[in-house]
């Protein structure tokens, strides 16, 4: 196995880093191996929305578990190993959620279908792709999967998959064209386009960063709180406010999270996916700056009254998203969904609201329970 730059600079002084809980270091841990976790994921699980589940899953794990790594240079396969336990753990006990495919023939997958209404090809883009994906995953060689999705999420470097699969190069191009003899003309490359569509960008580390910072402390910031309050107790009240913001915050995202899950699984066009990722970044994004905020507002005015305000202002920004924004994604697709079958679509709606109450409600939970453990420990 011939190691690269990108992988010595990892393993040398991110990794490093990121052990000792520097989360800017992790941050780019997480740039750098995204496609090769989310790859592995996917090439095991068969569906791209998992396999970015399975993916985040993994890195809360990394950073938990990292100090406990002795030999940096080890990184990238423990990193291998500890995505395909995930994957396989998820896989045997049954936790995807994934869309039931057709057994139809892979032709038709990748094919176009005539169909008189406008736009019918652009609605069915995201579906077709998804099924794509799975189709051509069950036919490669098993030893092919991860190299021929990491390939084409890598920008077609040899070089670069083969040290982050610890392989050679020639071993790398031996499977890939294995691949091309197993699949018929043209369908690689089809596939390679929808591989890198779905490959995890800069939001996807975004969200891992937010999970990490909702989790538990680190040895390192728990080392710093500890020093903190026995000589500033001042301080220590705002970090104090800062853990309840915290909690607030991973209820919050837990409902966001819940209540766009399903809203994603049923996006009829990559436009639609795609608006509604923004809509779950922006999300949290709102939320992450409510935590900032909470301890922020205590170290400014000392007043518990100015932690109600911000959450009173979190509240309303995160309605707002709801009540304006999010129907305005939605709208091209309930009217389609009407047209195809009304009661069916009127069930969706419905079973809709229920998951958005019960994302709201779970997020006001978590988020009243974080104002009040903050204002409490701050006063």
């Amino acid at each position: 196995m011939m190691a690269d730059a990108h992988s010595i600079a990892l393993t040398t002084t991110y990794v490093p880093a990121a052990a000792r809980g520097d989360r800017d270091a992790f941050e780019v841990v997480v740039d750098e191996t995204r496609s090769l976790v989310s790859s592995i994921a996917l090439a095991i699980v068969r569906d791209a929305d998992l396999s970015r589940d399975v993916a985040q899953d993994v890195y809360l794990a990394a950073w938990r578990d990292l100090s406990q790594l002795r030999d940096h240079s080890s990184f990238l396969p423990w990193l291998r190993q500890l995505t395909r336990n995930r994957a396989y753990h998820v896989l045997r006990s049954k936790r995807r959620r994934a869309r039931h495919l057709d057994d139809r023939d892979v032709d038709t997958l990748v094919g176009t279908t005539a169909d008189p209404r406008p736009h019918a090809g652009d609605v069915m883009l995201a579906d077709e792709e998804r099924r794509l994906l799975a189709a051509v995953l069950d036919e490669l060689p098993d030893e092919a999967r991860e190299v021929v999705t990491l390939y084409y999420r890598e920008g077609q470097s040899t070089a670069h998959v083969a040290a982050l699969l610890g392989l050679s190069e020639a071993n790398v191009r031996q499977r890939l064209a294995r691949a091309r003899v197993t699949l018929r003309r043209g369908l690689l490359d089809r596939y390679g386009v929808a591989a890198a569509k779905s490959a995890p960008d800069a939001r996807f580390t975004a969200a891992v960063l937010v999970a990490v910072t909702a989790a538990a402390p680190s040895a390192a910031s728990a080392a710093t709180m500890t020093a903190v309050s026995s000589g500033a107790p001042w301080l220590a009240k705002v970090l104090a406010a800062g853990a309840g913001a915290l909690l607030g915050a991973a209820g919050g995202i837990a409902g966001i999270l819940i209540s766009s899950r399903q809203l994603k699984k049923k996006a009829r066009s990559i436009e639609e996916l795609d608006a509604i990722k923004r809509f779950e970044f922006y999300s949290i994004f709102l939320v992450v700056f409510a935590a900032v905020m909470f301890p922020l507002s205590w170290a400014a005015t000392r007043m518990p009254i100015s932690q109600a305000i911000v959450f009173l202002g979190f509240i309303t920004g995160l309605a707002g998203l709801h009540a304006f924004w999010l129907p305005r994604i939605l709208r091209d697709r309930h009217v389609l969904e009407a047209l195809e079958d009304p009661v069916r679509a009127a069930r969706a709606r419905k079973m809709e609201r229920r998951a958005a109450i019960l994302g709201w409600s779970l997020g006001l939970l978590f988020g009243s329970l974080g104002m009040i453990i903050g204002i409490l420990a701050a006063s």
